[in-house]
């Protein structure tokens, strides 16, 4: 018998949607930029932006704002930008777009509209009308949804988790026993666990899906998850099983006793440089083998880094393969780009903002590159801290990080020439594969 869906199907079911931005004002008025899946838009005056406003409007700034939507849910935030972004004549910071909102940027104004997608029936009217009778339709049900206002859901804050204790909100997982909570994650919490049928320890992540979804789009979710099951590498944590535990998405994992990258980074400060090197190289394998399958990860940070045996015989898997690829498809994950400056922001290359829903190797690549610079310094690219949240994403796309031999001194030079090769803004200007950066980083591991 299927699991339960109860709690993650909305109480009135959610019909297909799309987020529809027009200009309606402005050099370009007449433009219209359709978004059917989770996806970014940037306006600005960058060759980086979706929709460039070089010359024509002279009020933009280079990257001036962004939007993220996985419709329903849309948001707009303004990048730091000189002259502002207002929404419906107020100047914001960032705002939870609805339906009819009007987004301004110097002369030109975008409005905002939810669409219901045709069924299956009007599809087949529309095909069968002529194409001047099938525009007048499309646009009359533009305008009829537009007369209806209906108003966007808003999607809430950092979500909080309860002032209990994680023993005390441990969720009741099918065929699984909760031994302690491991910690938290970007996602979720992860369990330590025992399965009941053989006894055998397990991860167990469970992730709360931040928007609740149809019972379809739950089931698309668990079975594209389900496909990374086929991973078997010594250096990535194994998928068991997964599926939906009353509101709770959940998922078991190979448990890897140790800690991650992360903790070593708080217990022990920045690592010797032959010792972060060789767990970077256990990354590089891994990816290797699974860029080879056509998986990307999407997600390689210190916190998904586990590291288990002594120093000198450490070996590192990755955790959560391709999981966060998966899940920030769905329209589960809602909206999700300014998480925590601590969490995945901080290793995202800059074509994972632009080109959202295709990042590739090279992306990884660049995370992975990321990380090491993390484990070698205990700091980011950039001085977070010094940089207000509205341009985080412009420092992203637009700047070079701080050099790593400004941070640490004793990096030698060579080093520090693969890793920013690998951080290089254009994917095509990296490292040729993940095979290519571990064989430059081998020289610096102390292995010989």
């Amino acid at each position: 018998m299927r699991p339960s869906l109860a709690g993650l199907v909305p109480a009135h079911g959610e019909l297909p949607m799309k987020v529809v931005l027009e200009v309606i004002e402005g050099p370009h008025r007449g433009r219209t930029f359709v978004f059917e899946g989770h996806d970014h838009f940037i306006v600005g005056r960058a060759s980086c932006a979706h929709f460039r406003l070089p010359k024509q409007d002279p009020y933009f700034s280079r990257v001036h704002f962004m939007v993220e939507v996985n419709p329903p849910c849309c948001r707009l935030v303004d990048a730091g930008s000189t002259n502002g972004t207002r929404v419906n004549g107020q100047r914001v910071a960032s705002a939870d777009l609805q339906h009819g909102d009007l987004i301004q940027g110097g002369d030109t104004v975008l409005r905002v509209s939810l669409v219901r997608e045709p069924d299956a029936a009007e599809e087949l009217v529309l095909q069968g009308d002529p194409p001047v009778a099938r525009r007048a339709k499309a646009s009359a049900k533009l305008e009829d949804t537009r007369s209806c206002q209906p108003r966007l859901p808003v999607k809430p804050g950092p979500r909080r988790f309860d002032n209990r204790s994680l023993e005390e909100t441990a969720p009741a997982v099918p065929g699984c026993r909760i031994v302690r909570p491991l910690g938290r994650g970007g996602m979720g919490i992860v369990y330590l666990a025992a399965r009941s049928c053989d006894g055998l320890q397990v991860a167990l992540k469970t992730i709360k899906p931040a928007f609740a979804g149809s019972d379809q789009d739950v089931q698309r979710f668990l079975r594209e998850a389900g496909i990374l099951r086929q991973l078997r590498h010594p250096h990535i944590v194994e998928f068991y099983e997964m599926g939906v535990a009353g509101e709770l998405l959940y998922f078991a994992m190979e448990y890897v006793p140790g800690s991650d990258a992360s903790q070593l980074l708080r217990t022990h400060g920045p690592l010797a440089v032959g010792r972060a090197v060789r767990l970077v190289c256990h990354v590089l394998e891994a990816l290797q083998y699974a860029h080879g399958l056509g998986f990307v990860h999407r997600d390689i940070k210190p916190a998904n880094l586990l590291v288990s045996g002594e120093p000198g015989f450490e070996v590192a898997k990755l955790a959560d393969f391709g999981l966060a690829r998966v899940y920030h498809a769905s329209p589960l994950s809602g909206l999700t780009i300014l998480g925590d400056v601590g969490g995945t922001l901080p290793y995202m290359p800059p074509e994972q903002i632009t080109d959202f829903r295709r990042a590739n190797p090279l992306s990884d690549q660049y995370a992975t590159a990321a990380t090491l610079y993390r484990l070698l310094t205990e700091r980011y690219l950039f001085d977070w801290h010094l940089v207000p949240e509205s341009q985080r994403l412009s420092k992203i796309l637009l700047d070079p990080p701080v050099p790593i031999r400004a941070r640490r001194p004793d990096i030698p030079e060579g080093l520090a020439q693969v890793i920013h090769r690998a951080l290089e803004k254009d994917p095509s200007c990296r490292h040729a594969d993940a095979a290519a950066f571990r064989d430059a980083l081998l020289p610096f591991s102390g292995e010989h």
